[in-house]
């Protein structure tokens, strides 16, 4: 391929020759002394390529005399385009230094009339007696603004380190305050309902009087009869129910200011059951209440906390008996009436109702009913009454809701209590609804 390609003939001055690498030692151009492929020998100027791995095979030597290279008209294009080219690069390199001293400049003037306008003391002079040039004067104006900029970095950090002390400081007082307001709400709620409490014990009491007068009215006589003292029994078994309501209701106290409510179920029959809501009822006056369970219903059992049930049927029985004190007319001229229903649903959960015939609940009212301090119209009262009542039976895993009877002839409350029904075989109820008055 090398004599294919030295046998070809260029044009010009360039010449190609191809030494062997036997002949190295005779060429005294080419020696292993003289690494650099570039060689020149007068006006010629040689190129050297090894052939082979390491110009084993020889050397390819590219030769050419650049005294045949246009002569002076050679260097005086030369000549011309080297100075065309820095020519361009002056330009280029003016432009650019123009474009950046016309910013410095307008940053300068408006870092000047900041200070003329903001600040007072001695500007640097606009007359270069100085000594000083103008580029020197923009200079010295950057190195203000940039001690000033750097102060006011500092300035800056110094602030949003002060901002965020602020902030986690303000976050904190919030926090504060939150905690604060939410044990404020809780010593609130806690002493509107140790009041409720104390309503409900005034109450207990009140039957422990009631009963007790009637006792000692029964028992004032020279001569009592057998009836009397079977009744004077009654009246003495509601007294102690009341006493044992009171020492429940001061454990659901200290049980509500733990922050827990604990349900502790136990057996009853209907007939206890009623006997000890009657035995909480004894202050009030003149009340006709009935008692109601489907006729040829299986005698049942309950399991409930009967004390925390029979607070909430008592405190549901007093709010109607207390709307009879303020509204004693009803819808239909007929005397006042309060009903207590007791029915079961399929031997499982007991609904219990608590109707009466007074006047309804405002609609706007009955759709926050159960919220706390919602009075249901009443002027008195903490509004805890329903709440609280409310809570026990979700306790229960129940549930309590109230409702208008239709063209407003009574109010109805409704008690679901699941799982608490357990079958008694040993007879059936015979009678449908029973009544028991209460008078002083």
């Amino acid at each position: 391929k090398i004599e294919k390609l030295l046998a070809k003939e260029y044009k010009g001055v360039t010449r190609l020759s191809f030494i062997r690498s036997e002949n190295f030692k005779l060429n005294a151009t080419v020696t292993k002394k003289n690494p650099d492929p570039f060689g020149q020998i007068g006006n010629k100027v040689s190129f050297q390529i090894p052939v082979g791995k390491d110009g084993t095979h020889g050397i390819l030597v590219i030769s050419q005399d650049i005294s045949a290279v246009g002569g002076i008209f050679f260097w005086i294009r030369s000549l011309i385009s080297g100075s065309v080219v820095m020519l361009i690069v002056a330009l280029l390199v003016f432009k650019l230094t123009r474009r950046i001293t016309d910013q410095v400049d307008v940053l300068c003037r408006h870092f000047v009339k900041y200070r003329r306008e903001n600040e007072s003391g001695d500007l640097y002079p606009t007359e270069t007696s100085d000594g000083r040039t103008l580029i020197g004067q923009r200079i010295a104006v950057l190195e203000d603004l940039w001690t000033r900029f750097q102060s006011m970095q500092e300035e800056l950090a110094q602030n949003v380190e002060e901002l965020e002390d602020s902030k986690q400081k303000l976050e904190q007082t919030v926090t504060d305050l939150q905690v604060a307001k939410q044990k404020e709400r809780r010593l609130v709620e806690l002493g509107n309902t140790v009041a409720e409490f104390g309503h409900d014990i005034r109450n207990a009491n009140g039957s422990i009087s009631s009963f007790a007068n009637l006792l000692l009215k029964m028992l004032d006589k020279d001569r009592i009869k057998a009836i009397e003292v079977v009744q004077a029994l009654t009246y003495i078994r509601r007294i102690k129910n009341s006493s044992n309501n009171v020492t429940g209701l001061t454990t659901d106290i200290l049980d509500f200011a733990a922050g827990r409510m604990e349900i502790r179920p136990e057996i009853y029959q209907l007939d206890e059951f009623q006997e000890q809501i009657e035995s909480q009822l004894g202050f009030i006056d003149e009340l006709l209440l009935h008692y109601r369970v489907p006729a040829g219903q299986p005698v049942f059992l309950l399991r409930i906390d009967g004390r925390k049930i029979i607070r909430v049927i008592v405190n549901l029985v007093k709010n109607a008996w207390e709307k009879f004190q303020d509204f004693p007319e009803t819808k239909d001229d007929k005397p006042a009436f309060i009903e207590v229903r007791f029915i079961p649903q399929n031997m499982r959960e007991l609904k219990i109702q608590i109707v009466d015939n007074g006047g309804p609940i405002p609609d706007s009212i009955l759709t926050n009913l159960f919220q706390s301090y919602q009075t249901e119209g009443k002027e008195m009262g903490t509004g805890l009454g329903l709440s609280i009542s409310k809570q026990l039976i979700e306790a229960h895993g129940g549930g309590i809701r109230g409702f208008n009877l239709l063209d407003n002839r009574g109010v109805v409350f409704e008690i679901i209590l699941p799982d608490c029904v357990i079958p008694a075989p040993s007879r059936t109820v015979q009678k449908q609804s029973d009544s028991f008055s209460l008078s002083a």
